[in-house]
C-alpha cells in the first residue's frame, strides 16, 4: 500500500526533493502550495512544529514542514532561519564580501515538522559546507545559496539531484522521517496480529 503525505510549501525545489526521497520508500508526495507561518522570533523547530500542527488541523491529513536555514560560523546564527531574507537584501555581492577574511565554514539545517492525528514530531538534518568565494552556475534553476557553498570542493548548485539528495540537510531530515514512519507501521501492523 502506498503511503500519501503532504507537504506544505510553495518551493518547487523543496517539493521535488521531497518527491525523489519519499518516492524510494513508496510514499507519495501531494503538495500544499501554501506559504507557513514565520515569526522572526521562532527558532527553526518551533516554525516546523508549529506549521505542521496548524496545516494538520486545517486539512486533517498527515503533513511535513521544512524551516531551513542557513548559519554562518563567522557570525553567530546569521543568517539563520532567515536565509531567504537575508539574500533578498545582500545578494551574493553583499554575502561574498561580509565573509572575506573569515571562516569559510557554514551549515545548512533543516528541521521538518510531521504531524498526524497522533500528534507532531520533528526531525533534523544537517549538511556541513564552505563557502566559496565566487558564484557558480548561475543559469541554472537552483536554490540561491546553492551556487556559493561547497561540498567536497564542488558547489552544490553543479550536483545532480540524486547526488544532492545522498547527502542534503533535507534529505537526511526526510529519512528520519521515513524510519519513525516504518517503524509507525510495524508497531500498527504487530497490534494486528
Amino acid at each position: 500500500m502506498i503511503m500519501k503525505l503532504y507537504i506544505v510549501t510553495t518551493n518547487k525545489h523543496k517539493v521535488q526533493e521531497a518527491k525523489d526521497v519519499f518516492s524510494e520508500f513508496n510514499i507519495e508526495i501531494e503538495q500544499i502550495n501554501e506559504e507557513k507561518y514565520e515569526p522572526k522570533e521562532f527558532d527553526l523547530r518551533q516554525t516546523a512544529e508549529h506549521n505542521a500542527k496548524l496545516f494538520y488541523k486545517k486539512y486533517k491529513k498527515p503533513v511535513i514542514v521544512d524551516d531551513t536555514g542557513v548559519f554562518f560560523k563567522a557570525y553567530n546564527e546569521f543568517p539563520g532561519n532567515h536565509p531567504k531574507l537575508i539574500f533578498n537584501m545582500l545578494g551574493y555581492k553583499g554575502l561574498l564580501k561580509l565573509l572575506e577574511n573569515e571562516s569559510n565554514e557554514v551549515q545548512f539545517k533543516t528541521v521538518v515538522g510531521y504531524c498526524d492525528k497522533d500528534g507532531v514530531k520533528t526531525f533534523e538534518g544537517t549538511l556541513d559546507c564552505i563557502v566559496d568565494n565566487k558564484v557558480h552556475d548561475e543559469d541554472k534553476d537552483v536554490l540561491p545559496y546553492e551556487r556559493i557553498l561547497l561540498v567536497n570542493e564542488k558547489p552544490i548548485s553543479s550536483m545532480s539531484r540524486f547526488d544532492k539528495n545522498k547527502i542534503s540537510h533535507r534529505a537526511k531530515a526526510f529519512r528520519k522521517v521515513i524510519r519513525m514512519l516504518s517503524n509507525k507501521q510495524k508497531q500498527q501492523n504487530k497490534q494486528k496480529i
